[in-house]
Parts: structure tokens; sequence; C-alpha cells
């Protein structure tokens, strides 16, 4: 009696695993609104030359204009689990303050240290050409990261923005908050082939290296460069533009702050840099300007982001930077804070003959590595 009645448990478990569903509800319910054109296999020809390694692509679709109209925009996804994660990762982008910002109400959501959101700088939620955009993103990672010397997953990469842009803490990788941003990448990479960074605009735009190499910025004259084209937007005082909801609470910013509070980025992020900050306004600042091609010179441009990270300019510090690029062969050249403290509490650089402030605002000559004719 007893073998009969495993044979009938069985039977009845095989059953049900059978009949739970069929494969194609399971596609549905997976289905992640690509349709992937054949991939064609090519002998005998490398990826590099394939129209040259060019990659032709277009966003996936949005509901509204993510870069003007950000909180009213809305990916187009189909109605899975992994939709849902695609919207709550793009809300997360837009209205990072809403969901993990310092003020939301569960204490143990409070992991961005301010008011600010991803989109500040990832433009467009990551759309937008030349403007940090996400596209391709997913399939670039594992990376080697200079800043910290080492191979780094997307994970890693996210969170390093948490603590500097965001001034804040580490996302758990486990949490859902981590993948829904990740899906949101992925969701945007679809299409992209893993590794591909031929991409037009997937990268910052950079400005002349030679007129850096040569010219000190001009600090005085990125204030008035900052004065008649940027504090419409950013205030007189780089405090941003609030926005307010219907009961008068804040809500974000419709402008983000560049420095004079604690809801800018800290002294560790990328944008505090000068020739990354140089590279991201030359060609999407004033906001728009890659559609209509840039508005700021290369040189506007070099000195405004020098005006906007002097150190008279108040915003948050992040501690330990002399650690930041610790393998000197690949540091970048604007990283103002070099090595360690030495007995006499005296900050070491590189053995180039220049002070922080060459760092800082140039010139590069002797700093910029030249590259090799061969």
């Amino acid at each position: 009696m007893r073998q009969v009645a495993s044979v009938v448990v069985a039977f009845s478990f095989l059953t049900t695993l059978a009949f739970a569903f069929e494969p194609w509800t399971l596609s549905e319910r997976g289905d992640r609104g690509y349709k992937q054109p054949k991939i064609e296999w090519l002998d005998d020809v490398t990826i590099n030359e394939v129209e040259n390694g060019t990659i032709n692509y277009a966003i996936p679709a949005f509901e509204g204009d993510p870069f003007w109209d950000p909180l009213n925009a809305k990916p187009i996804v189909p109605d899975t689990k992994y939709g849902e994660m695609v919207e709550y990762g793009y809300q997360l982008m837009v209205a990072t303050w809403r969901h993990i910002g310092p003020e939301v109400e569960d204490k143990n959501m409070r992991y961005s240290g301010n008011n600010g959101a991803c989109t500040n700088c990832h433009l467009g939620a990551g759309t937008f050409k030349y403007g940090a955009p996400f596209v391709g993103t997913f399939g670039h990672f594992p990376q080697y990261r200079n800043r910290e010397d080492v191979l780094g997953d997307l994970t890693a990469r996210i969170n390093g923005c948490m603590e500097r842009s965001m001034n804040g803490y580490k996302l758990p990788a486990s949490s859902k908050e981590m993948m829904a941003m990740q899906t949101y990448m992925h969701w945007l990479s679809q299409g992209v082939p893993v590794g591909a960074s031929k991409i037009e605009g997937r990268r910052l735009f950079k400005v002349d290296r030679k007129m850096v190499i040569n010219n000190r910025a001009d600090v005085e004259n990125g204030r008035a460069v900052y004065e008649s084209m940027c504090a419409t937007c950013h205030g007189e005082n780089g405090e941003g533009e609030k926005r307010f909801d219907a009961n008068g609470k804040m809500d974000g910013y419709i402008t983000p702050p560049l420095w004079g509070t604690d809801d800018t980025y800290n002294t560790g992020a990328g944008m505090y840099r000068t020739l990354k900050a140089a590279d991201f306004i030359r060609n999407s600042m004033p906001k728009g300007s890659s559609a209509q091609g840039p508005i700021l010179s290369d040189k506007e441009a070099y000195d405004v982001a020098a005006f906007i990270n002097m150190d008279e300019h108040y915003r948050p510090i992040k501690y330990n930077r002399n650690v930041d690029f610790p393998d000197t062969r690949v540091r970048v050249p604007d990283q103002d804070v070099m090595g360690y403290y030495g007995e006499g509490g005296e900050l070491t650089y590189p053995d180039e003959g220049k002070d922080r402030m060459d760092y800082k605002v140039g010139p590069y000559k002797g700093i910029i590595k030249q590259k090799p004719s061969n």
C-alpha cells in the first residue's frame, strides 16, 4: 500500500509540474518588449571589421519626453515583472529623492544623502547623446575602474555614484532598488552588443585637450559665463531651483544645485573634476544644447567648470579621496588630491613639480600624458 501511495504522489507531483504552465505563458510573463533581429554568424570576420565597428542604435520608446518632462514620461514596456522593474528603475533615476532620498518616511530607505536625482548627470534618464547615457552600459561590465584600480561590476559602479554624486550610502546589492536600476539600464541597452563602444554619443564630448594643456582655466571668465548662461536655471549662488508639491513641501529640484547646499554632489564626484565637468558642460549645457549644437565654446566650458568647483563654493566633502586612483600610471589629470599624507601632515603629489591648483585648473602640460607616436 505504501508503494502504491508513493507512486500516486509521484504521479500527482509530475502532473502538477506538467500543467502548472505552458511554455508560451512563461514566455509572456518574461517578455522584455524587445524583438531581436536575426544575428548572422560571419565566418572569418572579426567584429572590428563589421561596418568599421560602428553601431547604429535607437533608444526604446517612451510615453512623453524623459528629457524635458521626466516626471510624467514613462518607458513603454510589457506588462510583466520585467516591465515593472524597468518602470521602477526609471522612477529611481528621475525622482531619486522620492524613493531613497534623505527625507523619505522610511528611515531605512534613506540611501541618498541629497535631494538630487540620477538624471541630473545622466540627462534624459540616461537617453541623451553625450549626456552620460546608459545606452550600452549594461554590457560594459565587468569593467576596469582606474579610480579604484579594480575590475568592478555594475553594482559597484552605481554605488560609486550613490556615495559621491548623491553624497549618500551604498544600496544593498540584492535590494529591489539595485535590481530596478540595472533592469532599466538593461532595457535601454537591448540590441547593443556586449562591450560595444563605438556608439555615437555614448561618451562625453571632450573639450580641446591641446587648449587645456597650454592654458590655465580663467576662473573670472568662468564667473562671467556662469552669470550670463547658467545662473538663470542654477541660481545666482548655485543653489538650483526647488520644486514644491501641492502642499508646499519640497519635492526635489527643477534644476539641481551646483554648490552652496548639502543637496549638491560632494568633492568625490566626477563632476567635481574640472575636465570631467567641462566635457559634460560643453555639449549638454545650457539644457538642450546637444539637440541644436553646442552653445558654449570649449574655453567657456573649461572656465565655467573651474569656477563652479572653486574651493570657496561650499559643497559636502568626500573623505579619503587621497586613496582614489592608487595607480598613478592611470590616474586622471584633474584629480586635485593625490597620494597619502606624510608624517608631518603634508599631502604628497606625484613627482611632476606641480601643486594642487595645477591639477585643479591647469595648465595640464606635464600632467596629461601624451600618447606615444608608435
